[in-house]
């Protein structure tokens, strides 16, 4: 009985332990991740193309080993569609940076990062006329193109949660994407039913 009992008690120790070190894991990875944010702005301020290349480039790296079907640690997987999530609000950073008057800086903000125009290199259309036009004959913007290699990599059937989830955030957050590139609507459907 005492074995028994003691048995029980160690396993729920180390169930209770197993919770502890994920919460702790995870603290300290969202710690990471805003830190790493953090820095990025800092050298955004000193060198714009040095940040945007080397978030495209790691990114696309990790994403293209992935795909190659070589073996890449879960980390490296989820801080790569990190960096996607984080390209957006980085390039708002930069325009900020740019123009010194707010209310400039909010007209090429809003022109330039969001909606279609931060995906597609298409030119400036009336917006009665945007249903008409079809914006998968125009070139993806760097961000675009990162979007794009989530879906052309099969990231989303990496078998780890965190890595999962990142992905959906991240589709989830740029959803005008879709509106340039609308044969990912499917992949992406598709990724949130399979047989997780």
């Amino acid at each position: 009985m005492l074995t028994k009992m003691t048995e029980q008690h160690l396993i729920s120790f180390a169930r209770h332990v197993n919770l502890l070190y994920v919460i702790f894991i995870t603290f300290l990875l969202n710690r990471y991740l805003k830190e790493l944010r953090s820095f990025m702005d800092s050298v955004i301020s000193i060198d714009q193309d040095l940040v945007v290349e080397a978030i495209r480039t790691h990114a696309l790296r990790t994403l293209q080993i992935y795909a190659s079907g070589t073996a890449i640690k879960w980390n490296d997987a989820e801080l790569a569609i990190y960096l996607i999530f984080i390209f957006g609000e980085i390039s708002k950073s930069m325009f900020s940076l740019i123009l010194n008057d707010p209310d400039v800086c909010a007209d090429v903000i809003q022109g330039s990062t969001k909606g279609r125009s931060a995906f597609s290199q298409a030119p400036q259309v009336p917006k009665e006329r945007r249903k008409e036009i079809d914006y998968a004959e125009f070139p993806l913007t760097p961000h675009g193109e990162l979007l794009m290699a989530l879906f052309e990599t099969g990231i989303s059937a990496y078998p780890n949660q965190a890595v999962v989830m990142q992905f959906f955030e991240t589709v989830a957050r740029y959803g005008d994407f879709f509106k340039v590139r609308k044969q990912c609507i499917v992949p992406a459907l598709e990724a949130m039913v399979d047989a997780r």
